[in-house]
């Protein structure tokens, strides 16, 4: 099969844990372009912290942001899609988050929140993001996601929780095991890859996906070929059609390497 489309996760995939791209797989994904295939990151991170891998990469295809709930083209600004949350029950995740002690932070049009002083030196590591130190909620601009953090028991207790409650009114999954990620309804990165796929005119077969949680599942559930990372939890790589080598040690660079063909990264 030639896939035309690699969708690529970031954290957790393509980057390694100290949230770099290795030369390794900078090589791959370029040989990718040279080649005719489209490459697309899909993260569930906000756009700003994305779009400075796009000039690194080449990528020139639309980036899908919050875990599917902004679709925007590094090039040219265009949104293509956007998907914020209800405000009532915006306030409701908060008030529940508050009430239970987990530390918040809001995924914003352009800015990122949080209501804990930790999170603001979080943000800035893992992402490199200047995010503003709030004490109240407020809904004045478009939100598309709501991240509580905590150890993986109690983002697992909140995930249960929230999931029981509102299932059909709000998206909620974990991009992470200390990260619980609440979105719109119609938002997920499998929502988003379809209508990547609509506007590309091309089949779920011709896709590829790579992935390491439980959020990328849902692409999963949509690509012709789903494969999830070695340091994937069980449940993510039981989603998968193929597990490759962990995000440290050049994971997507192997992988296509081995299903693409001719690529030699590796002995």
């Amino acid at each position: 099969m030639q896939y035309k489309l690699v969708v690529l996760d970031m954290d957790g995939t393509l980057l390694n844990d100290d949230h770099h791209v290795s030369d390794t797989n900078k090589v791959a994904i370029h040989r990718l372009k040279r080649e005719g295939t489209s490459v697309v990151l899909a993260s569930g991170r906000p756009y700003e912290s994305i779009y400075p891998y796009v000039n690194d990469l080449g990528i020139d295809l639309p980036i899908i942001a919050a875990n599917g709930a902004l679709i925007k083209n590094p090039i040219s600004d265009e949104v293509h899609y956007s998907s914020s949350l209800p405000s009532e029950l915006a306030k409701e995740i908060v008030e529940y988050g508050q009430e239970n002690q987990y530390p918040i932070s809001l995924y914003l049009d352009g800015e990122v929140h949080t209501f804990n002083e930790n999170m603001v030196k979080v943000h800035w590591e893992l992402e490199k993001l200047k995010a503003r130190f709030i004490d109240e909620f407020e809904d004045e601009k478009e939100l598309y996601k709501i991240i509580y953090a905590h150890t993986p028991q109690k983002i697992e207790d909140a995930f249960k929780h929230l999931e029981a409650k509102y299932k059909e009114k709000l998206y909620i999954t974990r991009s992470d095991d200390r990260y619980l990620d609440v979105m719109n309804i119609n938002a997920s990165k499998g929502k988003a890859l379809h209508q990547l796929m609509d506007m590309m005119q091309i089949s779920s077969q011709e896709v590829l996906v790579m992935g390491n949680s439980f959020n990328d599942i849902a692409m999963f559930e949509v690509a012709g070929l789903a494969i999830a990372m070695e340091n994937s939890p069980q449940e993510v790589k039981n989603a998968a059609d193929f597990v490759t080598k962990s995000n440290n040690d050049n994971g997507v660079a192997y992988a296509l390497d081995r299903v693409m063909g001719n690529m030699t990264y590796f002995s």
